[in-house]
């Protein structure tokens, strides 16, 4: 079966005109999401990319595994809760500051009264 995908991949490549490796615009293009979103899979161990780049290096991706992964509805399905699990969570964080922040400046000014 893996084998059938990666041929299948190989042929849709070709007939593309995809290059071997990816960058993380190309990715998110695929993807239909944004380059943070694709940093933000590398960094799940959603997506791994070619060699071992230094954290702040541009990285690829192999196109073949790249095809071959869209192709796996259970692994689209592990990305998009991934992408929204870190969504989620930062937003969280940013509005549990802003509500702590709010009530502390609510109660200062009604102690002031």
């Amino acid at each position: 079966m893996i084998h059938d995908l990666s041929s299948s991949a190989i042929q849709a490549m070709a007939a593309m005109n995809f290059p071997g490796r990816l960058d993380a615009k190309q990715v998110a293009k695929l993807l239909n999401c944004t380059p943070e979103d694709v940093a933000i899979l590398s960094s799940a161990g959603k997506l791994r990319p070619l060699g071992k780049p230094r954290p702040n290096a541009v990285k690829f991706f192999s196109t073949i595994e790249v095809i071959t992964l869209l192709a796996d509805r259970e692994w689209l399905d592990e990305v998009t809760k991934a992408i929204g699990q870190y969504w989620r969570r930062k937003n969280e964080r940013r509005n549990g500051s802003m509500v702590k922040g709010r009530s502390k400046i609510m109660s200062e000014t009604a102690t002031a009264e």
